[in-house]
């Protein structure tokens, strides 16, 4: 998985104008579990645990939604809760509804909160499964630069896996609490196989994609379970 970061002061990538799109803080807990398929009562939770959520408009019709956690935010696929410093925020569980995708529309409300709530808060952070190949260009069209990868050593540790940026790197590994890989560590090469393995208590030597893959090969790792 890919992790990117946008820092106030960072370069905003202007963006074609979409005509009437908009997008805001919303309340509206029985719209948001429309879009999501979520019950209200999950929604209301996320509200009560500080989340906000946005959603995107284009004109008077909602197309796409995201969440920004304040103060705490789940990471699913390491099964980790991270505690969120004061002027962070994380960006997660975002959709753009079928009927509006390949219009632009995720990476311009990424944009409209990165404005919104870049006053005074200092770093946003996001993930991105590396299967799903447009939401990682949403994200690198909003502005956000990768950081490091996400993937799993042979005894099942989650490791970063730094791109660029010592600075950034090292607050990455702060916020997670999920070090750098060791120089001349193995990894897998795939995220999915390893997050199934883990669901269903196997090991990752288990995996039927493993390769022996050093860190700086993960790029070129393949595998036969399609999702990669």
């Amino acid at each position: 998985m890919a992790l990117a970061t946008w820092w106030h002061g960072d370069y905003l990538p202007p963006l074609p104008k979409i005509m009437n799109f908009h997008a805001s803080l919303s309340d509206d807990a029985a719209l948001l579990a429309q879009m999501a398929h979520l019950s209200v009562e999950e929604v209301q939770t996320r509200l009560l645990q500080a989340h906000r959520p946005y959603i995107a408009w284009l004109d008077d019709v909602p197309v796409a939604y995201g969440w920004v956690a304040t103060q705490t935010a789940h990471v699913g696929e390491l099964d980790l809760t991270i505690t969120l410093p004061v002027r962070t925020r994380y960006l997660w569980d975002f959709a753009t509804l079928p009927a509006w995708r390949g219009r632009g529309i995720y990476p311009r409300l990424l944009q409209a909160i990165l404005t919104a709530e870049a006053d005074d808060k200092e770093q946003f952070w996001i993930i991105a499964a590396p299967e799903n190949h447009a939401s990682s260009a949403g994200i690198a069209k909003a502005g956000f630069r990768s950081v490091a990868h996400l993937s799993f050593q042979r005894e099942g540790q989650p490791r970063l896996i730094p791109i660029e940026d010592e600075s950034r790197v090292s607050a990455a590994e702060a916020l997670l609490r999920v070090p750098r890989l060791e120089a001349n560590a193995v990894v897998t090469p795939c995220w999915c196989c390893a997050i199934d393995a883990n669901k269903t208590g196997k090991t990752l030597t288990d995996i039927s994609c493993w390769t022996e893959l050093a860190a700086e090969d993960l790029t070129l790792g393949t595998c036969d379970c399609g999702k990669r």
